[in-house]
């Protein structure tokens, strides 16, 4: 089911230029409609040309909003440069910068290959700094702006996913540090999506993980949606006096219920103990 879209004013970013990473698919594109259904124009950048350029002419023929598709792999410094290079010669800078490329995969953590570990540390933790070091100068130099973070229910550990909770912990320990270095001129915040129904989430995780949120406050997953409208929120002169916090949306997974990405027989070595374990 989709989330509630019409949550915001038309005009409540009107004049903003947004950067979306990972804008063509799941939560990226959602953001994307979101941000531009409440005024404001984009640009959305990834690897993956094609997703970008039919969300953003989906998103152009819905909103009339001016939507630009640009290449970046924000892993590479190189492209990141030369997006940088291209926004500040065309705008000058963006107003909003969404970090929302990632991703991880799941498995146990004695497993994890060296490379394994470092593409997953590469991606969500290097290239979010990438990012945000590269289009953060142009704020800091020009008129400031405003960064999110996608980022992942962190502060109770992550089963199966060690690799990415580790990362992106450390996305928000540096969101917090940069939030008084680069204040008020930038603000910065983290988002935590929880369980969210996208096409890479159910392609990626096994049924019985995304079924095993029973006893979580609010007992279903969420939707693209639901963290979109939190990202607006965050964004928008609704947030403009909070910086450097992090703003969890996973129905109280972060405090109740399971949160691993394996499932049970997964983890054989919690069974190797019996009750009289010293």
């Amino acid at each position: 089911m989709m989330g509630p879209k019409d949550c915001f004013n038309p005009e409540l970013l009107a004049g903003k230029l947004a950067l979306v990473t990972g804008g063509g698919t799941g939560i990226g594109r959602a953001t994307a409609f979101a941000l531009a259904r409440a005024g404001a124009d984009l640009i959305l950048a990834a690897r993956q040309q094609p997703p970008l350029t039919e969300t953003a002419a989906a998103i152009n023929a819905e909103t009339g909003r001016s939507v630009e598709v640009m290449p970046v792999d924000i892993r590479d410094l190189t492209t990141v440069s030369a997006l940088a290079k291209q926004i500040s010669d065309r705008w000058g800078q963006v107003d909003i910068l969404v970090n929302n490329a990632g991703g991880q995969f799941p498995q146990a953590a004695a497993d994890y290959s060296p490379n394994g570990w470092r593409t997953i540390i590469d991606l969500n933790l290097n290239g979010t700094w990438n990012m945000t070091q590269a289009i953060g100068k142009q704020m800091l130099n020009g008129q400031g702006g405003v960064i999110c973070n996608i980022t992942m229910t962190v502060g109770r550990g992550n089963p199966g996913i060690a690799h990415s909770g580790a990362a992106r912990a450390g996305v928000g320990e540096l969101t917090r540090s940069l939030s008084y270095e680069w204040g008020p001129k930038v603000r910065i915040n983290c988002l935590g999506p929880g369980a969210i129904v996208t096409p890479g989430m159910e392609s990626t995780y096994d049924d019985d993980v995304l079924a095993d949120i029973g006893e979580t406050p609010i007992p279903q997953p969420g939707t693209p949606e639901d963290i979109a409208n939190g990202v607006v929120f965050l964004v928008s002169p609704a947030g403009r006096f909070i910086t450097g916090e992090t703003l969890m949306i996973d129905g109280g997974v972060s405090r109740y219920g399971s949160n691993q990405a394996l499932k049970p027989s997964d983890f054989p070595h919690r069974r190797t103990l019996g009750p009289d374990w010293s």
